[in-house]
């Protein structure tokens, strides 16, 4: 419900600031876009397990944001605006560039202290990849992600809340899995991933990843 009503509300603020047409068009569009097929990130499956698999992404760009903020604050939704807004026309040649999967958001705990790190990113699909257009808000950059092993499991539902406890608790079940088969995994950061727009009610996917060493 949460994810609606923000949706609501970024549809009336573009209607309401929008500086052209345009702009509204674009976004009645990437809207319009949640009810179909997205374009997905390519990886392939190098193994897979009762309990979960291990692929392999190759090294592609992404649109990302980054914040720190404590563990039991809720920043996706701003950070998720900032890149809705990079791909309804917010870069250099507001340009309207087509919603992908999935939406990742890697979160790496604080060494010392109470601050987390979160960096959301978009894919960039295969259209724009050679040449993305650059991002209008310093906030937001394009980035080329390397290629990387990752281990992670899909699970249904709904994955927000506002203290992050149900990634948590899945990212403690997926070590479970990964610690009881001897691999050899990054701890010191994950990825929450997420595949469906909020209107998608059945057969949700959503997962954590781990990056294999």
């Amino acid at each position: 419900m949460r994810c609606i009503v923000g949706l609501l509300a970024i549809l009336a603020a573009f209607a309401g600031q929008a500086a052209s047409q345009g702009i509204v068009e674009n976004v009645i569009t990437q809207v319009s876009s949640f009810f179909e097929t997205y374009e997905e990130a390519p990886y392939t499956i190098v193994k897979r397990t009762n309990t979960y698999e291990e692929r392999s992404y190759p090294a592609r760009k992404w649109v990302c944001t980054e914040n720190n903020a404590p563990l039991t604050e809720d920043v996706t939704e701003n950070q998720f605006w900032k890149l809705f807004r990079y791909i309804t026309g917010n870069n250099e040649r507001s340009q309207s560039i087509a919603m992908t999967v999935p939406v990742s958001n890697q979160f790496t705990p604080a060494a010392t202290g109470d601050l987390a790190a979160y960096r959301m990113c978009f894919f960039i699909g295969q259209e724009h990849q050679a040449s993305p257009a650059q991002p209008s808000d310093s906030a937001v950059t394009i980035e080329e992600i390397p290629a990387m092993n990752i281990f992670t499991r899909t699970v249904g539902g709904y994955m927000d809340t506002d203290d992050n406890s149900r990634w948590m608790a899945e990212a403690a079940t997926v070590r479970g899995f990964l610690d009881d088969m001897g691999e050899s995994y990054d701890t010191s950061t994950m990825w929450w991933v997420g595949y469906d727009a909020p209107y998608k009610f059945w057969n949700r996917r959503n997962e954590v990843w781990y990056k294999k060493n």
